[in-house]
């Protein structure tokens, strides 16, 4: 299945792929590397629970998968302006 990159934001890198958009949090140089772990795995796992929460309430995208070792999330793509 191709990759498209969408978007390069602050903390991650969105990629779709079909109907799925992957979310990698990607390495800060600046931080201590065991520090920097501990904050993508953190943000990327609070990020899936609110993502799933959100869902019951709005419409949100569908989480697919969570790798925390990885920081990845795969979500459903919401086709949007």
């Amino acid at each position: 299945m191709p990759e498209k990159f969408i978007q390069q934001g602050a903390e991650a890198v969105l990629i779709k792929k079909g109907d799925w958009v992957l979310k990698r949090r990607v390495k800060k140089g600046y931080r201590l590397e065991i520090l920097d772990e501990k904050i993508r795995k953190l943000r990327t796992r609070s990020e899936a629970r609110l993502l799933e929460r959100a869902g019951k309430v709005i419409c949100a995208p569908k989480v697919v998968s969570v790798r925390e070792g990885e920081k990845e999330i795969d979500m459903e793509f919401i086709d949007g302006v």
